[in-house]
């Protein structure tokens, strides 16, 4: 079987050189330093200054995630038929292709789909490579360090939405569209909520090879508001604990694909108990863990990183317990994501909305 689908590809992609030899020479040329096949998303987290490194002192090339990555074509294109393997556009341009590989968005589908809050684009219908270009996953000949990198995704909310779309529901012209003077990402108030792995355990993971899993959870019931390339966008947060309990916090933006057509009311935002504690300085704390279940603060939370709390996690006798760890947590901010400003949580606190 094997023999046979090495066989079909060849002559499939032999084809395809003999009718477009200049595209075929520049795709593959592309795509071994695209980040589909380069994984260098996840290298340029794990060895930056304040990556996870820094606590596990193993290079990223002994660990498994390097891996985790898009070796050839066959991965996305090859199928097999009655007559064999065949070499497919359609199989590649199914959703559910990308999913294999993409766990993230199949769990916030799977979550969304059981609180019945689904996607527009999911309800429209709407496919990965509806909105994600061949660009995108077939490279360009960059090898760029992450997704976040300028220029790395093409993917954007605008590509459809416009004040004057067309085909798409347009931009209406509100107020709330003109009052942040570009300051804030479409996603800040049209994710719904976003998700997060909680608490890898890299020496539960050692000892177990994650079975038992060695995570506490997978959480998708806030939203951490956090800044990229100066906007407020939605974000997320990954816990680790080393194999010594060692506490790491990484924050990132993160495009929850859970994507609602109303946008979030001001109140959502502005003048709510989240932002009046960390405007005054205070601690807030994030999440909970109790009654053997991590509960995170409902609502919008802007990233503090010095007053937002969260409870680290071991496993005792095959259950999760909090300790309190012996060194403060190394918090990454590496990854393009940018704290709240104390005027900007002044401008958020905005007092009035108590006062009224």
């Amino acid at each position: 079987m094997k023999l046979k689908c090495f066989v079909a590809l060849f002559f499939a992609l032999l084809l395809s050189v003999t009718a477009m030899p200049v595209h075929a020479g520049e795709t593959d040329t592309c795509f071994s330093s695209s980040l589909h096949h380069t994984g260098e998303g996840m290298r340029y987290w794990y060895e930056a200054e304040d990556g996870f490194m820094q606590i596990s002192k193993i290079p990223y090339d002994e660990l498994g995630c390097k891996n985790c990555h898009v070796q050839n074509c066959d991965t996305c294109h090859v199928k097999e038929t009655e007559k064999g393997c065949a070499y497919s556009i359609k199989k590649a341009q199914n959703s559910k292709t990308c999913l294999k590989c993409h766990a993230r968005e199949k769990a916030t589908i799977k979550m969304d789909d059981a609180s019945k809050c689904r996607d527009v684009h999911r309800s429209a219908y709407l496919t990965c490579v509806d909105c994600h270009s061949h660009r995108e996953i077939h490279g360009d000949g960059t090898a760029y360090k992450s997704m976040r990198e300028p220029g790395a995704m093409d993917a954007a909310c605008t590509n459809c939405h416009t004040e004057t779309s067309k085909y798409y529901p347009a931009i209406p012209d509100s107020t709330s569209h003109h009052v942040h003077n570009g300051e804030l990402e479409c996603n800040a108030c049209h994710v719904s909520n976003t998700m997060s792995c909680y608490n890898c355990h890299f020496g539960v993971l050692e000892k177990t090879k994650s079975k038992p899993k060695s995570f506490v959870a997978k959480v998708k019931n806030f939203l951490l508001l956090v800044k990229y390339q100066g906007k407020a966008t939605s974000g997320t947060l990954q816990t680790l604990v080393g194999k010594n309990n060692e506490p790491y916090i990484s924050y990132v933006p993160f495009f929850t694909h859970s994507i609602t057509k109303d946008a979030r009311k001001c109140e959502e935002c502005h003048g709510t108990e989240a932002v009046r504690t960390l405007a005054e300085n205070k601690e807030l704390k994030g999440a909970i863990f109790e009654d053997n279940t991590l509960k995170f603060r409902k609502g919008v939370i802007p990233l503090v990183p010095k007053l937002l709390k969260w409870p680290f996690l071991e496993k005792k006798e095959g259950k999760w317990v909090t300790f309190d760890p012996k060194t403060p947590p190394l918090i990454q901010l590496g990854v393009y994501a940018e704290p709240f400003t104390q005027d900007e949580l002044d401008a958020l606190y905005e007092k009035q909305f108590y006062e009224e």
